[in-house]
C-alpha cells in the first residue's frame, strides 16, 4: 500500500509538469527580447522526465522491498508438561531471531494433565506431556480430530533429596522404602528400613521426613507413582501392598497424574516450586524431571534398577529405555499402553518416558499452522535434537527418530506458504536453494536463516563461556584451601581468590547489564514499534 501511494505522488507530479509543458504551445515566438524563456522551458522538460523516472524506479524499488516486509505478526501458542519448557522456550527465542517476519511463539508449562485438557478444548495450537493420553480420551478426541502422539525426548523421573551433607553424601531407597515414605508409613529418616540400606548415615534420632509432591496433574507424579505401584503395589513380590495410595476420586487406580496423598504432606506447584521446597527445608525428599533437578543441584536418591543396580538419572543410560519398547505402528493410535518403566539393564534408569508433542492431523489453515510445522521440524532436527543435553533430556534413537519425523509428514498444513530454513551454506539442509516467499530469496518472508541472530544471546553465550571459566577456577582454588594455611605462607593463593572473587563480582555485574538490556528491547518489541498491530 505504501509503494502504491508512493508511485501515486509521483505520478501526480509529473502530470502537473505536463499540464504546464502542454502551455507552451500558446507561448508567443522566442525572440530575444525574451532571453529566458527558452532554458525554462527545457528545465521543466526535464524536471517531468525526472519525476517519470522517479515515479518507475521508486515503483519497482518498493515492489521489491514489499516482498520482504510484513505488516502482520504470526502466533503460535502451546501448553503442557513443565518438563521440556526451557528447551521449548529456546527453541521459540531462536525461531523468532531467525526469522524476518514477526513471529510471536509461547508455551505455557502447567503440567501434563493441564495441556491435555487444554489441546482437548482446542485452547492451543499443540499439546505437549510426558504421558500419553488416555485410551477414553484419545478415543473421544479422534472421532471427530484425530492427532499424533510425536516423541521428541527422552526423560527421567529423579528423586531427589535434601539430607545435610554432614549426615552423608549418599542415599539409596529401593522402591518398597519410597513406597513407605511417600504412603507415610515410614516418617523418620533413621526408620530400620533406612538405615539397614544406608548403614553409613549418621541421622539423628527420630528426624522427621518432609515429603513434598506435586499439585495440579503432574507427568512427574503419573510417572512416579506408576513406579511405585509397579514395583510395590497388590502385585509386588517383594513388599505387597507397600504403596496403598490411590488417584484423586478413584480407590480402584493406584498411580495417576493427581493423587490423594496423605494430609501431612507438603504440595507444591510446577518443577520449580518442587526445587524451591528441597533447597530451603533440609531432610525433605521429592521427585522431579532430572534435568531440573541437575540444574539446581539437588542431591539425587540412588535406586535400584531392575537388574539390582543402584542408580542415578545421571550415572544410568537414559536412552536405553527407549529401545526396550515397541512403538504403535501408527502414531495416530492410542499410546497408553507404552511404558518405559523399570526396563532392564545394568544401567538403565527405572523411571522413565518419552516426551510427547500433541498434534492434530488436519490443521485449520492458516498462519499458525505453518509455524506449528516450522516449530516441529526444528525440534525434530539434527540441531533441536542435538539441544537436549543441555536441558538434561536424550535425543531420540535413530528409528524413533525417522519415526516421529514421518509422522509430521503425515500431518495436513493447509495451503499457506511452508516456512523454509536457511543454512550456514546459504541453502536448505538438502542443498537446494532458498526461494522465499513469491520467489523473494533469503533475504524474504517465511525463511528461517541460521546467517541471522541477537546480540543478547551472542553476549550470554559468552558470559556463559566466562562463568563456566571462573566456577572451575574457584573449585580449583577450593581444592588449594581444603588445609587451610597462614597467608604469609601462601600469598599467590591469597591474591588468586581475591582476583576470582573480582572477576565473579565484575561479571555478575556485566550479566545484570546485558540482561537488563534485553529486557528492555523484549518490552520495547512488545508494546510498540512493528510488531505492535495487526496481529494475526
Amino acid at each position: 500500500r505504501a509503494h502504491e501511494v508512493r508511485k501515486t505522488r509521483a505520478c501526480r507530479l509529473f502530470l502537473d509538469l505536463s499540464t504546464d509543458l502542454s502551455d507552451l504551445r500558446t507561448f508567443p515566438p522566442i525572440n530575444r527580447t525574451h532571453p529566458t524563456q527558452q532554458p525554462r522551458q527545457k528545465m521543466k522538460i526535464s524536471a517531468a522526465l525526472t519525476a517519470l523516472f522517479v515515479a518507475l524506479a521508486a515503483n519497482g524499488a518498493s515492489a521489491q522491498l514489499a516482498s520482504i516486509e510484513s505488516t502482520n505478526v504470526f502466533e503460535l501458542h502451546g501448553s503442557g508438561t513443565t518438563n521440556p519448557q526451557r528447551f521449548f522456550w529456546k527453541v521459540m527465542d531462536i525461531l523468532e531471531e531467525r526469522a524476518a517476519n514477526p513471529i510471536k511463539l509461547t508455551y505455557r508449562g502447567v503440567g501434563s494433565s493441564t495441556g491435555q485438557k487444554d489441546f482437548k478444548a482446542d485452547q492451543n495450537h499443540f499439546g505437549s506431556g510426558d504421558i500419553p493420553f488416555k485410551e477414553a480420551d484419545h478415543t473421544t478426541i479422534s472421532a471427530t480430530k484425530p492427532f499424533f502422539h510425536i516423541p521428541f525426548q527422552l526423560g527421567a523421573i529423579g528423586i531427589f533429596h535434601s539430607v545435610p551433607d554432614s549426615a552423608g553424601k549418599k542415599v539409596d531407597l529401593d522402591a518398597c522404602t519410597l513406597a513407605k515414605i511417600f504412603s507415610r508409613t515410614i516418617k523418620y529418616w533413621d526408620h530400620e528400613d533406612i538405615k539397614k540400606l544406608n548403614p553409613t548415615l549418621n541421622i539423628p534420632a527420630n528426624q522427621a521426613i518432609k515429603v513434598a509432591t506435586r499439585t495440579k496433574g503432574s507427568s512427574s507424579t503419573s510417572l512416579t507413582s506408576q513406579y511405585l505401584n509397579l514395583l510395590a503395589g497388590a502385585s509386588s513380590t517383594e513388599c505387597p501392598n507397600a504403596w496403598s495410595l490411590h488417584a484423586t476420586g478413584d480407590v480402584n487406580k493406584k498411580s495417576g497424574s493427581d493423587i490423594a496423598w496423605p494430609s501431612d504432606v507438603e504440595k507444591v506447584e510446577g518443577s520449580s516450586g518442587m526445587s524451591n521446597y528441597l533447597a530451603k527445608n533440609e531432610w525433605a525428599i521429592g521427585y522431579v524431571d532430572a534435568g531440573h533437578g541437575w540444574e539446581k543441584n539437588l542431591k539425587e536418591v540412588e535406586l535400584k534398577n531392575k537388574n539390582g543396580k543402584w542408580v542415578t538419572s545421571k550415572t544410568a543410560e537414559i536412552a536405553k529405555a527407549g529401545t526396550e519398547v515397541d512403538l504403535p505402528p501408527n502414531f495416530k493410535n492410542s499410546w497408553h499402553e507404552i511404558s518405559l518403566m523399570n526396563a532392564a539393564g545394568d544401567t538403565t534408569f527405572p523411571i522413565c518416558t518419552f516426551s510427547y508433542l500433541y498434534i492434530h492431523e488436519t490443521q485449520l489453515n492458516g498462519e499458525s499452522a505453518r509455524l506449528l510445522q516450522a516449530f516441529a521440524t526444528f525440534v525434530l532436527s539434527d540441531e533441536g535434537q542435538g539441544m537436549l543435553a543441555e536441558f538434561g533430556f536424550v535425543k531420540l534413537a535413530a528409528d524413533t527418530l525417522a519415526k516421529s519425523r514421518a509422522a509430521l509428514n503425515q500431518v495436513t498444513w493447509g495451503t499457506s506458504t511452508a516456512w523454509e530454513f536457511e543454512t550456514a551454506t546459504g541453502k536448505n539442509k538438502d542443498g537446494g536453494a532458498i526461494a522465499g516467499l513469491a520467489g523473494s530469496g533469503p533475504n524474504g518472508l517465511k525463511v528461517f536463516s541460521v546467517k541471522r541472530g541477537a546480540w543478547g544471546d551472542y553476549e550470554r553465550g559468552v558470559i556463559k563461556s566466562d562463568l563456566e571459566k571462573l566456577a572451575a577456577r574457584v573449585a580449583t582454588l577450593e581444592g588449594h584451601h581444603d588445609e587451610p594455611v597462614p597467608w604469609y605462607e601462601d600469598p599467590q593463593k591469597q591474591i588468586d581468590g581475591a582476583l576470582a572473587l573480582g572477576s565473579l563480582a565484575f561479571i555478575l555485574g556485566f550479566i545484570g547489564t546485558v540482561l537488563g538490556g534485553v529486557a528492555l528491547t523484549r518490552i520495547k518489541r512488545s508494546t510498540g514499534g512493528k510488531y505492535s498491530g495487526n496481529i494475526v
